[in-house]
Parts: C-alpha cells; structure tokens; sequence
C-alpha cells in the first residue's frame, strides 16, 4: 500500500493516455488500488487495504458526501456474524470501524486505529470532488445478493463497473469465482485477471471513447 507506487516509461504512457489523472476510484474494497499503481500516481482514494460489507457499501455511494467526512468509530467487532467468524478462523486482528456510525469498514490490511485512521483521513482528503471523474466498483463478495446487484445497478451513478461469477438482470463483468466459492476473487486477485475482461484505462480515461487504449495492467 505504498502512497506514491513505482514508476516507469510505460507508466508515463499510460499517464499519457489517461489524459487526466485526477480520478477517484470507489470500491467496495482494494480492487481499485491497482490502476493507481499501473498508472505511478497516488491513491486518490481511501479505498485501499480495507473492504466494506454490500449493503454498507451501498450505503456509503449514494450519500457518498454527505458521509465520506464522518468520524470514524472503532468497534470490537463485525456487525456482521460471518465476517467475525473468518476473522476467528484466520486469527485476524485488524481494526473495524464504523464511519458516521452508519458504515462498516473492515481494514484488512491495517495495523492499528492510529493508522487507519490517519491513511484514511489523508486520503479522503484527495477524493476529486467533480462526480465525471469518479468511478465506481462493486462485486458480489461479503455475501452480496441479487437485490445489492440491482441496487447498484439501479444508482445514477456516471461511472460504475460490477464483477459477478454470474449473470443478473443488472449489467455485469463475469469473473472467476474464488476456489471453492461462490463469488468473485479478493480485491488484489481480482485486478490482477481485470485486464482479461475489463479495461480499467479505457474507463478512466479522458480520452475520446474510440481511442482504442491497451489494458491497464
């Protein structure tokens, strides 16, 4: 979760392509982290080394400003029962917090609430305020169900993509489930099989949309 990825001659191409760097990606966890790292620029986005529960998720993006600011609340556990039982099993430890008291958050990848707190402050701070330069991800992980694909489906949001191991009445990107699963792979797992089905430059670019563009990574 370096601030500032490594950087290159291809991730100064792929800069160039973007046309515009300021973008903010919004996932329901770390997915997004890689096009940020693909292009060699900063996470403009608090989304990263955390995921959220769906209908919090859902939550979070269609108040989105209105929340995004809100204190954060460190809790003991999940409010969700089979988000406490993984973290049991796999002898986890991270923090949970709740922002505005409305919204889980689960940071994963985090050691303490001092640095959750403070990666989390920082880089909200960053979020590109126009909504054309936001974009949005989701996916059927955390036990999303049909209803949480249709409600994101439904939001009247610009810019949004979803991974399913399934099709839905809602439009979807299929992807490979999770060994032994019923859902997609994790968010780092997920952006590393992205560029075989979806062209994350494509999408955030500001180029015309008949540029054709190579896949981000």
């Amino acid at each position: 979760m370096a601030e500032t990825p490594a950087s290159g001659p291809r991730a100064a191409l792929l800069r160039a392509l973007a046309a515009d760097t300021q973008f903010t990606v919004i996932s329901n966890n770390c997915w997004g982290a890689h096009i940020y790292q693909g292009l060699g620029i900063p996470y403009a986005t608090p989304f990263v080394g955390l995921f959220l529960p769906p209908a919090d998720y859902l939550e979070l993006i269609e108040h989105l400003d209105e929340l995004i600011g809100a204190e954060l609340t460190f809790v003991r556990e999940s409010r969700s029962a089979s988000v406490n039982a993984w973290r049991v099993k796999e002898n986890l430890d991270y923090p949970i917090a709740l922002l505005g008291g409305r919204v889980e958050i689960d940071f994963q990848h985090y050691h303490s609430e001092e640095e959750a707190r403070a990666t989390w402050t920082r880089r909200c701070r960053r979020l590109n305020p126009d909504p054309a330069r936001r974009f949005f991800k989701f996916d059927d992980r955390e036990g999303a169900t049909p209803a949480h694909i249709a409600a994101f489906a439904a939001l009247a949001l610009p810019n949004k993509v979803c991974f399913t191991v399934r099709r839905y009445e809602a439009p979807t990107v299929l992807a490979p489930a999770a060994p032994g699963e019923d859902h997609v792979l994790d968010g780092v797992s997920l952006a590393n099989i992205t560029r075989h089905r979806f062209n994350t430059l494509r999408w955030i670019s500001a180029l015309p949309r008949w540029a054709p563009l190579p896949s981000l990574v």
